[in-house]
């Protein structure tokens, strides 16, 4: 089994070797959480002389065993001869103490260099042992010594002088890794993923689950029993941990354990004893109730409660259980009835369910209904249909790689052209999801061999494909696809919504003054009946015709009616940034990027349009080198993508930032990389670059090339009106004015931006004058300007533009010590890594932990220290 470093834990460890005064550290945890690994890896790594002492359990009963080993262990023939004459005349805690005394005053005599001792298991060794070690561990300074042990649980009082730190459990993303390396590359990804979220995070689980799966299993051909069987290292912890409840309890836990969430009225009905038995559960942390369902808190635990019932006791609690289910309501009664002789009836049954539970966001629950029904039967006689709603749904909650699994199990005896393409469609729909790129001949082949029997199941398809280019402003390809699919709309004789879409999606890329804005007036009860994909095309379409507060509307409707379509919803999010960054709301579009990180994120892949948000967040907080490092990761992504949107507005916002620097060179070149890479679509006001572009090679001495620029905008501004566009056009003029005629261009610019721009454009036309009128000597005036810009960036949120208005800020100087008290264990590992010039993707790797939660907890660090980039952290620490 692999090594998942526990970072936190081995700087820990680290840190109390470097400590001149010693001290003793131990990491309690349950079985198989990674103790022996922990101690194993701290040896590797310890710059210090370290020794691993592990403990035998079978010499607990002799007195002075485990002290004897420890003291072997530290390799010194005074010590060991020490220890081999080493006697106690009476275990009384009085000589006990007293011989410890004497050990410490031996040690602080010999003079031993610095030495790291390891413990692994100090729990199972002899008590004398324990007391011995237990107090010498709060008395260490002198000696050289630096005691770090492992322990289940420290339950004598005279263990209390380690300083105690708990192993956590595994992430999930830790826990999938684990599984994946412990079946092979090969092994499906929904397998992966469902004995991830069932290994209660213990590693030792993860190896002993993934060995006992069949080869057919681990591809994904074969049904998992679920809930899974206990692995025979947990049988023992989880019996001691079930002993401590009451009979009533127990009972209660049993019927809690015998499906994946329960009701709670219906396992409690109006008994007093089974509701304060309940009670006891939840307050014991063994269940959790979540309005009126129940399900075990520990999957571990509900696994030894379930199959520690004999199986006729089972089968029978099934059947009771069943009885009292009763309503639409009730989810479980089609699981408890499929243990039954009988049980291949319900197939439909679990089927639809697990659909219904995973759009209630409980996808763990119905993965286990769905393998239920698969184990009842594999082919699926007469359900495809339900298996395939059911894969939709995971589709539809961003969870592709389930999606997938149950897909692929669809097997239709003789399928229809419509059965055909809807499963083409769907299979489709998850690539494009998963890749971000169109399977050009998957969808080819799908309408050539099924579209002329189905025409209308082509035109949704060719509608989706036509949507997606539209969305990465790839016009010619979104054409393409929308026209053959008007073929198939006239052969149909019906307009799918994903066709209308899909055309006004390209009307509003275009941007041309010959089309028709969609209707003005939104009405509620009309958006209630668009789907979540409507919407977020209607959205799309509202955003890039400057109707902004509309966009924010439609895409709250996303957010506030579809909680649970996490595949839409990260689309929506993208969108709603883009539209407050459109809109010049700086302060909506920062929390945009907050509510967005709160996300699951086990339903989101990360994509190049959230690591196109992460830059442009990183950008506008001053972060440059964190964004540096984004923008490297979303160039990557969007040419792997082949997504051009995203290339061009990460290039604008780079050459904005590099403007607001004044690193004229650099603005210049990436304006220029925006312009090529948008020069296909012709609508400036997507890309919005050119009037950086302008300002750029103005400043950099290149007036005929800027003019070539503005020539372009004003054929634009005919051909494709917008009011970015005249704003964009009225400040180039001005920048491009000679002096005489630069104030007045300026103050038409300054009239025109307020009676229609936002803050922040507003603010850029103002910060453009002042640095004229300063040019031109009239210093006076430009301090006023300047001031009003600053203020206007102060309302948009745009704060870095604000001090770059009001001519910058004092930064702050703190003692790196004071620093790192401001941060929490795990914030420190990695301000720590910073300081030592680790990058982003680095220290991701080193800590073993998703490259997202670097980036989280680095921008917590930075508005924690007041740092304003990476740079600026590191040098603040050294």
């Amino acid at each position: 089994m692999q090594f998942l470093a526990r970072a936190v834990e081995l700087d820990s460890i680290a840190r109390l070797g470097a400590s001149s005064a010693g001290g003793a550290l131990v990491f309690t945890g349950e079985h198989g959480i990674g103790k022996t690994r922990l101690m194993t890896e701290a040896l590797a790594r310890s710059s210090l002389r370290a020794v691993l002492v592990q403990t035998n359990p079978a010499e607990s009963a002799w007195p002075l065993s485990g002290f004897t080993a420890v003291f072997a262990s530290i390799d010194d023939p005074r010590a060991v001869e020490f220890a081999g004459r080493f006697t106690l005349r009476s275990t009384e805690p009085q000589q006990v103490f007293a011989a410890a005394r004497d050990l410490l005053t031996m040690l602080r005599g010999l003079g031993l260099p610095p030495l790291l001792v390891l413990i692994d298991d100090l729990d199972r060794m002899d008590e004398i042992s324990q007391t011995l070690i237990g107090f010498m561990a709060g008395r260490l300074a002198g000696t050289g010594l630096r005691v770090v042990a492992t322990a289940q649980r420290l339950a004598r009082d005279h263990m209390l002088a380690f300083r105690e730190s708990p192993l956590a459990p595994l992430s999930f993303a830790e826990a999938a890794e684990l599984v994946q390396g412990e079946l092979g590359p090969s092994a499906d990804a929904g397998t992966v993923q469902i004995l991830a979220a069932r290994s209660g995070g213990n590693p030792l689980v993860v190896e002993q689950s993934a060995h006992a799966l069949t080869p057919d299993q681990i591809a994904g051909r074969e049904a998992l029993v679920l809930p899974m069987r206990p692995p025979r290292a947990m049988k023992a912890v989880s019996a001691v941990r079930v002993a401590t409840l009451s009979p009533a309890a127990r009972a209660v836990a049993e019927d809690v354990a015998m499906a994946p969430l329960s009701d709670v009225g219906r396992l409690t009905g109006d008994d007093v004893e089974r509701i304060d038995a309940l009670e006891e559960l939840l307050y014991s942390g063994f269940v959790d109730v979540h309005g009126q369902v129940v399900r075990m808190h520990d999957p571990l635990l509900r696994s030894y409660h379930y199959w520690s019932l004999e199986p006729h006791h089972r089968r029978d609690r099934h059947r009771e259980l069943a009885a009292l289910g009763d309503g639409p309501r009730d989810r479980t009664r089609a699981w408890h009835e499929s243990f039954a002789p009988a049980g291949r009836t319900v197939v439909a049954e679990l089927l639809e369910a697990a659909s219904a539970l995973t759009e209630a966001d409980e996808s763990d629950a119905a993965v286990e209904f769905a393998e239920r029904a698969l184990l009842i039967d594999p082919d699926l006689t007469t359900d495809h249909e339900g298996m395939h709603r059911f894969a939709s749904a995971l589709a539809a909650q961003g969870l592709l790689d389930l999606a997938s699994r149950y897909l692929a199990r669809v097997h239709v005896g003789t399928p229809t052209a419509a059965e055909n393409l809807r499963l083409a469609t769907t299979r489709i729909g998850i690539e494009l999801s998963r890749s971000h790129v169109v399977p050009t001949d998957d969808v080819e082949a799908s309408v050539s061999l099924y579209g002329d029997d189905d025409p209308l199941g082509a035109a949704v398809l060719l509608s989706m494909v036509s949507s997606f280019h539209s969305g990465r402003w790839d016009l010619e390809e979104a054409r393409r696809w929308l026209l053959l699919a008007g073929l198939f709309v006239e052969k149909a004789g019906e307009t799918p919504a994903g066709y209308t879409d899909a055309a006004r999606m390209i009307d509003a890329v275009d941007g041309r003054s010959s089309v028709s804005p969609v209707a003005a007036r939104l009405s509620s009860d009309d958006l209630q009946e668009l789907s979540v994909w409507s919407l977020t095309a209607f959205a799309t379409v509202l955003c890039y015709q400057e109707r902004y507060a509309q966009a924010r509307r439609v895409v709250n409707v996303v957010f506030h009616d579809h909680p649970t379509a996490h595949l839409a919803r990260s689309w929506a999010w993208s969108l709603s940034l883009i539209n407050e960054i459109r809109a010049g709301d700086f302060r909506r579009a920062h929390a945009v990027v907050e509510y967005w990180n709160a996300e699951p994120t086990d339903s989101e892949r990360d994509h190049a349009g959230r690591a196109l948000a992460m830059t442009w967040h990183a950008l506008t907080l001053g972060l440059r080198d964190e964004a540096n490092e984004r923008a490297e990761e979303c160039t990557s992504r969007g040419s792997a993508e082949r997504n051009p949107a995203v290339l061009a507005r990460l290039s604008t916002f780079l050459g904005t930032d590099a403007l607001l620097r004044r690193d004229l060179d650099e603005a210049v070149r990436l304006f220029t990389l925006a312009d090529a890479g948008s020069a296909h679509i012709d609508n400036l006001s997507l890309v919005r670059h050119a009037d950086g572009l302008v300002e750029a090679l103005t400043l950099s001495g290149r007036p005929a090339e800027a003019e070539a620029v503005l020539q372009r905008m004003l054929v634009q501004q005919r051909e494709r009106p917008s009011t970015w566009l005249d704003l964009a056009v009225a400040r180039s003029r001005a920048v491009l004015a000679p002096d005489e005629a630069a104030p007045a261009l300026f103050d038409a610019a300054v009239a025109l931006h307020e009676e229609h721009a936002g803050d922040y454009d507003l603010g850029r036309a103002l910060i453009a004058q002042g640095d004229r009128l300063s040019r031109l000597g009239l210093r006076g005036a430009s301090e006023t300007v300047l001031a009003t810009a600053a203020a206007a960036f102060e309302r948009a949120g745009a704060s870095q533009w604000a001090r770059r208005a009001s001519a910058g800020e004092p930064v702050v100087v703190r003692d790196a010590d004071s620093i790192m008290t401001l941060l929490k264990a795990e914030e420190r590992v990695i301000a720590e890594l910073v300081r030592r010039g680790l990058r982003n993707r680095e220290i991701a790797g080193e800590l073993f932990i998703s490259l997202r939660t670097v980036e989280l907890r680095l921008t917590h660090i930075y508005r924690k220290v007041g740092a304003r980039s990476r740079s600026h952290l590191a040098s603040l620490l050294n």
